[in-house]
């Protein structure tokens, strides 16, 4: 739980603290990718099989969830032992276009094999991210000075989210849905150190699961933004953007988002960076019963990572802004997140906290509080074994809402902590063995939403890229 998932249509529709850093400089250019271990000419790919065997076994209490395993769901018919046998290929693939064009696309297949049927069996297409991604892009240059670029992004994706809309890996409903997004951007050097942006893209979402006609979405988003390097140390820039927001599946009213915001992104020393905006945002809502026709605010933020050693590096970040709302038109937002990380040449451990609060534009929804921290981390005990860690504690605080028939889940306070230790001993370039115990448990006001999991697993993998 924490990051809003993919309904959120885009930063141009947030507030993040963000540079543009002259952009001009900054362009992707065309390369072979490291992974590709196939080649035909411009086409480059890396194929891989994977298969997987071990035992798990699963204790629940509760109201529970769906598992949750290799990132993807599936139903759990009942608690004991099992063998599961997995079966997978990965594909990545990459096709040099022109010099200035490309094609990525990336996907996996997975069968999940049960034979004790403590769970369907299942056949899935996912990636890491879970899903099948294709991202096209092409650069050209009408003008000296003037640099171009259009793209397309596709994505098949599956993602777990909650009654408000974020993710939720150890609770959420499944949302898959099919996404293209389709962008023109362009930066004109209007001097050596003066950048002037633009860019305009339609968003397209259609869920694939029934229950989420509220989120088939058709967006059109604008920009605008000027910059300019007052040192060599610090960028100032303004930025203008515009969406609007069309629910064509169902009644639900359009809205239409403007913000403008002034930026400065500088290097206070060696070692430190400080981004910080503030500007103001508008949303229009068209035809709803339970929303005022405009809201606004005041949005500012400020940003600040420090790198206290080559392998030691940790940030600090707060926004006040608006965005585009999953059960209101609008949510107007205060969020605070602070993390570290740390790099050796053999362990690493990265930890993050976050407070977020979100008041939705309307009247019929009720507002939230989310605190969420987390802690993972690598440790070698061996050369070739190591110790994994993680740790996640969140909780949900709902403002009172009037209806005792509401979801538990918009109107009661919950908590929820997962914790899992594992060990993963790498036999070889393609043999893998993990073990591992997880512990989930949420607790909330409402006993439908209480459960525990306890969940026993060890695994063999061999994996052989082609």
């Amino acid at each position: 739980m924490g990051r809003v998932a993919v309904f959120v249509l885009t930063t141009a529709l947030s507030s993040a603290v963000w540079a543009q850093n002259l952009r001009y400089d900054n362009h992707r250019e065309v390369a072979v990718p490291e992974y590709a271990t196939i080649q035909f000419g411009p086409f480059h790919s890396s194929w891989a099989t994977l298969l997987t065997v071990g035992y798990r076994h699963v204790e629940t209490s509760g109201a529970g969830t769906d598992f949750l395993f290799s990132g993807s769901r599936g139903r759990l018919k009942k608690d004991g032992d099992d063998l599961p046998i997995i079966f997978g290929l990965d594909t990545r693939n990459y096709l040099v276009i022109g010099p200035h064009t490309d094609l990525d696309v990336s996907v996996s297949f997975r069968y999940e094999y049960y034979p004790l049927d403590t769970q369907e069996d299942a056949f899935r297409v996912f990636l890491p991210g879970e899903g099948i991604n294709a991202n096209l892009s092409m650069e050209f240059a009408p003008a000296l000075y003037f640099r171009m670029r259009v793209w397309d992004a596709f994505a098949w994706s599956t993602d777990y989210i909650d009654t408000r809309g974020l993710d939720d890996r150890n609770g959420g409903r499944r949302f898959q849905s099919i996404v293209n997004r389709f962008g023109i951007d362009g930066d004109i050097l209007l001097a050596r150190r003066q950048n002037l942006g633009f860019g305009a893209a339609r968003h397209d979402t259609w869920p694939q699961d029934d229950g989420w006609e509220e989120q088939e979405i058709v967006a059109h988003l604008a920009y605008a933004l000027y910059e300019y390097q007052v040192a060599e140390y610090a960028t100032m820039g303004v930025r203008a953007g515009l969406g609007h927001t069309d629910y064509a599946a169902t009644n639900r009213a359009s809205s239409l988002f403007t913000d403008y915001k002034a930026m400065l992104a500088t290097r206070l020393t060696e070692q430190s960076t400080l981004d910080i905006f503030g500007g103001y945002a508008i949303g229009t809502i068209e035809g709803s019963a339970n929303e005022a026709e405009e809201t606004s605010t005041v949005i500012y933020g400020a940003g600040m990572r420090t790198e206290l050693s080559p392998t030691l590096n940790h940030g600090l970040v707060y926004t006040h802004g608006m965005r585009e709302g999953y059960n209101a038109s609008f949510d107007e937002f205060d969020q605070l997140r602070y993390d570290i990380h740390w790099t050796g040449d053999f362990w690493s451990w990265s930890a993050y906290t976050g407070l977020m609060t979100s008041d939705p534009s309307a009247t019929n929804v009720t507002g939230y509080t989310d605190w969420t921290s987390g802690l993972t981390g690598e440790i070698p005990l061996l050369p070739y074994l190591s110790l994994l860690t993680s740790a996640l504690y969140s909780e949900r605080s709902n403002d009172a809402g009037d209806d005792p028939a509401a979801d538990p889940e918009l109107r009661g306070d919950y908590n929820t902590l997962a914790l899992r230790v594992g060990t993963e001993l790498r036999l070889d370039e393609e043999w893998n063995l993990t073990a591992s115990v997880e512990h989930i448990e949420r607790d909330g006001d409402d006993d439908a939403l209480d459960y525990t999991r306890d969940i026993y697993s060890i695994f063999l993998t061999y994996r052989h890229e082609l």
